[in-house]
């Protein structure tokens, strides 16, 4: 058989089949063919079994029903699933674990927390500068001169604003 035809015969692409040949895999006879019965034994034995073949490949007929194609998994497929899907799991692991020792070593806290932390904090400067017109009302209105409105609504935003430079979070000891 021709290189084409015996990539034919196996499912697979003569390409497949000139790169054994090349790399003396599977040996022509003397008519520079390749004979079924000594090739099928060698390819048998060579063909790695989580590789599909190019019948296997091919599309298959459009179903005609809506519901969702169940694939069915070959044996020779299962080594190959199976440990695609260790490597997944280990990598999820392996990102949780660098989380864990960023929470441990004081890197990250808990959403939920930090939340509550800089609610906690800033509420009262939410409040504060809130009641600025409460507290100042009666002396911005005695005051005619405008230098001194401002002075006082200055200093205190400014005092309000001092408190708030005060650190938000406090590191774990």
């Amino acid at each position: 058989m021709s290189n084409t035809a015996y990539a034919k015969h196996r499912g697979v692409t003569k390409q497949y089949i000139g790169q054994l040949v090349k790399k003396g895999i599977l040996q022509k006879t003397k008519d520079s063919l390749l004979d079924p019965a000594i090739a099928d034994p060698i390819m048998d034995a060579y063909r790695e079994p989580a590789k599909k073949t190019v019948a296997e490949k091919q599309p298959t007929a459009p179903q005609e029903t809506y519901a969702p194609a169940r694939r069915t998994i070959s044996v020779a497929e299962l080594p190959t699933l199976l440990l695609k899907t260790r490597i997944k799991s280990e990598t999820e692991k392996a990102k949780l674990l660098e989380i864990k020792a960023k929470v441990e070593g004081g890197k990250y806290i808990d959403r939920h927390e930090a939340e509550a932390i800089i609610f906690k904090r800033l509420r009262p400067i939410r409040d504060n500068l809130l009641t600025i017109p409460d507290r100042l009302s009666a002396e911005l209105t005695a005051s005619q001169d405008r230098h001194n409105t401002h002075k006082l609504l200055y200093n205190e935003i400014v005092r309000i604003l001092d408190d708030a430079t005060k650190p938000v979070l406090k590191k774990r000891s």
